[in-house]
């Protein structure tokens, strides 16, 4: 392998540490290199694209930032939960909004997730909808081979810089039913156990205070 690779790779790092949403040709301008170079590096030191990498950077520096927030993280503290939020580490969510004009639903990267319970969550984003709005989720907590899919209701978005994400979203996920209407009961058995797992008097993580 081409050792100037893993220099450009390098300095690829440093400038998405202070620009991570940056392009890659404003990066290719930065680096006086031209874009198809800046694949190349990436192919050959990490086996991944340049925006496979950008998103991935993004979501590690995001997991940091969050563990480092402290249990009552910034948000909106207007109504009082019925349960306390738990902190997943490492835990991601993709989203998307469903349409009468569209029949599969287009969704997000994987997005850092802020905090969790069997009510709702809170996810970081680089877009947000109106309160109200319904939402498409997937899941994925560390350790579990399938995404939990289930849906529910934007309640709030807020600007944000953590990591170059440009909202935090609030969720409250549609009732856990029977049949049509709501959300699998089998995915709230899954929530549940996520609960138990990461319970603050198991020391897996954290409960955090914010709405919703």
């Amino acid at each position: 392998m081409d050792q100037r690779f893993g220099e450009i790779v390098e300095k690829i790092d440093g400038h998405l540490g202070q620009h991570p949403n940056i392009s890659i040709r404003l990066l290719a301008g930065k680096l006086g290199l031209a874009p198809g170079r800046i694949e190349e590096a990436l192919a050959a030191v990490e086996g991944i694209s340049f925006e496979q990498f950008r998103e991935a950077k993004r979501l590690e520096r995001a997991f940091e930032q969050l563990g480092a927030l402290s249990p009552a993280a910034n948000g909106p503290y207007d109504v009082v939960r019925a349960r306390r939020r738990l902190a997943i580490p490492r835990a991601t969510v993709r989203y998307g909004f469903p349409s009468f004009y569209r029949r599969r639903i287009g969704y997000s990267h994987p997005c850092p997730m802020v905090d969790l319970s069997r009510d709702g969550m809170a996810l970081l984003a680089d877009s947000a909808e109106s309160p109200g709005r319904r939402v498409a989720l997937l899941l994925k907590f560390p350790g579990v081979e399938h995404e939990a899919c289930l849906e529910g209701r934007v309640v709030y978005a807020v600007a944000t810089g953590i990591a170059g994400y440009r909202y935090r979203v609030g969720i409250r996920f549609l009732p856990f039913v029977a049949g049509k209407g709501g959300n699998d009961l089998r995915v709230l058995e899954i929530l549940e156990e996520i609960e138990r797992q990461y319970a603050p008097r198991t020391g897996g993580a954290r409960a955090t205070g914010s709405f919703p």
